[in-house]
């Protein structure tokens, strides 16, 4: 009895110990929302690790509470990521470079589209009220040089600029986000405005494109 006490001591001291706290219950809500294949259904990509498993990646380590959001691999090193991603694979697979790919095809979908998708799975999946919508906007500040997306838009990406900072920053540059949720703050439409965005054109803008749905 004494050895077989000894040896299940040495498999438990040999054993790998993860302290995930509430992020297998978070996961679990991601693969109810499936957030994954809905990424992935919309999102053209060749990549070995699907943008979609880099979203719920992002997800995770965001509601773990560590800042800023960048080296996943970092994070993810010391998590079990077959319990949290569904998928067995190296933490160095989350790297930057595949985060960034992952990034970069999730705007060329359009990130609009993906964000309502999920929104509005989340109100059927819960039966959220969507007779009651609540609008707002908000500002970004951001450091360093954004040369492409100061300049003449070559694309539909945010112009970089100074504006009214909500966050108390006028002196840094900033993009606005703007969301359209339902009960709960669920958002079913959100998007990225120019830095100099104007409160009161975004929402008459809002206004018009809900009364004409």
């Amino acid at each position: 009895m004494s050895n077989k006490i000894a040896e299940g001591v040495k498999i438990v001291a040999e054993a790998e110990s993860y302290h995930h706290g509430f992020l297998p219950l978070a996961a679990s809500y991601c693969r109810c929302l499936e957030i994954v294949d809905i990424v992935d259904g919309m999102v053209n990509s060749r990549m070995n690790v699907s943008p979609g498993v880099i979203v719920q990646a992002m997800v995770l380590d965001t509601l773990s509470g560590r800042s800023p959001l960048y080296r996943l691999e970092e994070f993810f090193e010391h998590e079990d990521i077959e319990l949290l991603l569904g998928r067995d694979m190296a933490a160095h697979k989350l790297n930057d470079t595949n985060a960034g790919r992952a990034l970069d095809a999730i705007f060329n979908a359009g990130p609009s589209k993906i964000l309502t998708e999920i929104g509005v799975r989340a109100a059927e999946i819960f039966a959220l009220n969507a007779k009651v919508i609540s609008y707002d906007t908000t500002s970004t500040s951001v450091w360093g040089d954004y040369r492409r997306c100061e300049d003449e838009r070559e694309n539909e990406a945010p112009k970089i600029t100074y504006g009214h900072s909500k966050d108390k920053r006028p002196d840094l540059k900033q993009f606005m986000t703007e969301l359209l949720c339902v009960e709960r703050g669920i958002p079913i439409f959100g998007r990225t405005l120019d830095g100099n965005s104007s409160d009161k054109t975004s929402n008459n803008k809002m206004l018009s494109r809900i009364s004409g749905t």
